[in-house]
């Protein structure tokens, strides 16, 4: 699912538990979109937060880990504590950007059962 809000371009993967796009996800994403767009002026170009959330509201109530700059928010669904960010950064890309290298799926041994990307309008 792609949409828009005044400030961000987002998409979101359908849930392989459940076939459709998760609510909690894309809550989620609007929020950090906030989060982000409100902090744009008392923070550095650089500034970044990352963590692990519970996704209130997820009928499995799987676990989220997120990375949200102001170049790029990404949440991704029901991955390990443990999961490496950038084999997920490199299994999102190869979804969502067309000059992604192609990987196969069985490298990332903490495949997402969903994501979410959300880039500033100004970069989209």
């Amino acid at each position: 699912m792609i949409w828009t809000t005044k400030t961000h371009e987002l998409a979101a993967t359908t849930c392989q538990h459940t076939g459709a796009s998760c609510p909690a996800l894309e809550r989620m994403l609007v929020a950090l979109c906030g989060a982000l767009d409100t902090a744009r002026d008392m923070t550095e170009e650089d500034f970044e937060i990352t963590g692990d959330s519970l996704l209130d509201g997820c009928t499995r109530h799987c676990p989220a880990r997120f990375f949200a700059s102001h170049d790029r928010i990404r949440v991704f669904c029901e991955v390990d504590t443990a999961a490496e960010r950038s084999g997920l950064d490199r299994f999102a890309d190869a979804l969502l950007s067309s000059d992604a290298k192609a990987q196969p799926a069985d490298h990332l041994p903490h495949r997402p059962c969903s994501f979410g990307e959300a880039i500033p309008l100004s970069a989209a």
